[in-house]
């Protein structure tokens, strides 16, 4: 639990940074140039000029290659941000490995309270698959973290895995598997008023509709080193300005949620 309370509390997050232990490191996937240190310290330089923030989520997918050097490097690239970084694992993680090498201004809790808003951070990585998985244990504190919520509070959910269908056949497959697992619980908390994902690359607004007819929005967030093009059948390049989420959680339930772009 983190943080004094706060009437209206703002947050960054920022996802897919598939970093390398050497910042000349190219990405190697994509046949542009492109050095994901190199975004990912341009973000934070940008990020870390404005005022009135509380914290910053890394969604996953922190390194391309999951060596300690890279979380070395990443945690090295993260410590002189002005706020506390919360990160989470993604398929391209190793969770074990990312809590031997983050430490100081990073770390990775399940749970981070502001004021009335409290934000779940779910670990959806699946050791060698890249979608995601939450298994009965995972699903169980889940329950219980959700439980835990205080009357009158609310809760935003992080995850890696998009837990919805995005209408991009390629990517759909690697998303949350069994996610109506996930919502069977998620939908019986009203104080649940948002899901936010990394992933894919993309920027997405879409919901899950409860079988009392609410609406919970899930936000999809693009990476901080290249785009994908959004409903595509297939994997295909869009662009390499690297991106990220500006969250405003107010203090009546409701939320402002926007994605902007940095121009290198």
């Amino acid at each position: 639990m983190a943080s004094p309370a706060q009437s209206v509390v703002r947050l960054w997050q920022v996802s897919d940074t598939h970093c390398y232990a050497s910042d000349d490191a190219r990405l190697e996937w994509v046949k542009e140039a492109i050095f994901p240190n190199r975004s990912l310290r341009a973000v934070l330089e940008h990020l870390g000029q404005a005022e009135g923030y509380s914290g910053l989520i890394l969604s996953g997918d922190l390194v391309q290659e999951e060596t300690e050097p890279s979380y070395r490097r990443i945690n090295a690239l993260l410590q002189d941000f002005p706020l506390p970084v919360y990160a989470l694992p993604g398929n391209h993680d190793i969770p074990a490995l990312m809590q031997t090498c983050l430490d100081g201004n990073v770390s990775m809790p399940e749970h981070v309270s502001f004021g009335v808003w409290h934000c779940l951070l779910l670990d959806t990585h699946s050791p060698g698959k890249p979608g995601g998985y939450l298994d009965e244990a995972q699903l169980q504190r889940l329950e219980s973290l959700l439980q835990g919520i205080p009357e009158g509070h609310f809760a935003c959910l992080f995850m890696h895995h998009h837990p919805v269908v995005i209408g991009s056949a390629w990517m759909d497959v690697m998303g949350l598997q069994e996610p109506q697992a996930f919502w069977a619980i998620v939908e019986r908390f009203p104080a649940v008023k948002a899901v936010f994902n990394g992933h894919i690359h993309q920027e997405f607004a879409g919901q899950y509709t409860c079988a009392d007819g609410r609406n919970i929005p899930v936000w999809g967030t693009p990476a901080t080193c290249v785009q994908l093009k959004p409903v595509n059948p297939v994997f295909a390049f869009d662009h390499t300005r690297p991106a990220w989420r500006d969250i405003t959680l107010f203090p009546d339930g409701t939320l402002e949620t926007a994605v902007h772009y940095l121009t290198l």
